[in-house]
């Protein structure tokens, strides 16, 4: 289908399988469970090809919550760049604590879910014992967002190659 950029299906273990499917215009990423709370991220523009754009107009639902999603992309700390995320009574920051792994913690739990990235399978991601379904739908659905700010590295290289493609330098 031309309207799918991207798909990715794994098993999430006793909540079985899952699906985020990235769609180009517009760019959305969805949750697809029968076991997890609906979870979907979206940017209302449709200027670039690819993962889903965060930034100031990126809206993100888990379940019955839209979150809000701040990121401070010129922060020079790995902390200051996470993506710092309030939906409903919950506040979490999602980071790069590694390269090729991510974290996404609830401040008053701690760290809930893991993302590594191997060279043999895309994406693994470890729940953690204090993590709950709408924990692991939030982690899932942030792998269908570009996460290239994460790191400084990640986004003077993405913010070079956009300038190429586009013209302009990324706001």
């Amino acid at each position: 289908m031309r309207d799918i950029h991207n798909v990715f299906t794994g098993v999430a273990g006793p909540y079985g399988e899952v699906t985020i499917t990235v769609t180009r215009v517009p760019r959305k990423a969805e949750l697809s469970s029968t076991t997890l709370p609906s979870a979907w991220i979206l940017h209302p523009l449709g200027i670039r090809e690819g993962l889903v754009t965060i930034d100031e107009t990126t809206r993100l639902v888990v379940g019955d919550h839209e979150a809000e999603l701040v990121q401070n992309r010129r922060a020079l700390r790995k902390e200051d760049r996470g993506l710092h995320i309030h939906t409903g009574d919950r506040n979490y920051q999602y980071l790069a604590v590694k390269p090729r792994k991510e974290e996404l913690s609830d401040t008053l739990r701690g760290p809930v879910c893991r993302i590594e990235r191997t060279p043999k399978v895309l994406m693994r991601v470890t729940v953690l014992p204090n993590a709950d379904p709408t924990d692991i739908a939030l982690a899932l659905i942030l792998q269908g967002a570009d996460r290239h700010n994460l790191t400084l590295a990640r986004a003077v290289a993405s913010n070079i190659w956009y300038f190429f493609n586009n013209g302009t330098a990324p706001t």
